[in-house]
């Protein structure tokens, strides 16, 4: 009696990054079927974003943007990816911050206009 074997999917770190070129100057990334990130032409070069849409790099060459893409578990891009969410997160909540302060203050006033 035979016993059937069960394939186990390619990790997804082994798969291949397959590019798409969807508009003039956008090219999009997939690797084992899921969203990898993508490249835009912008005056002057090329800029990338990872798969959660974060800037990864500004570049001179489409082949160095598409690189970076590839690359964004670099160290290099993982700092600028931390950094990016801090400063987002601070933006956020300075934003938020005086959202509060001002809604405090209209209620406060609101009896006397």
């Amino acid at each position: 009696m035979t016993t059937p074997t069960s394939l186990s999917p390619a990790p997804l770190a082994a798969a291949r990054v397959l590019w798409a070129k969807v508009d003039t100057g956008f090219w999009v990334a997939h690797r084992g079927g899921e969203y990898f990130g993508c490249v835009d032409q912008v005056a002057g070069g090329f800029v990338s974003r990872d798969a959660h849409g974060v800037p990864v790099g500004r570049y001179d060459t489409l082949h160095t943007a598409k690189a970076s893409v590839r690359s964004t578990t670099h160290p290099a891009n993982v700092s600028r990816r931390s950094r990016f969410e801090r400063a987002t997160v601070l933006t956020a909540t300075g934003v938020g911050g005086t959202t509060l302060a001002l809604a405090l203050t209209a209620g406060a006033l609101a009896p006397y206009l």
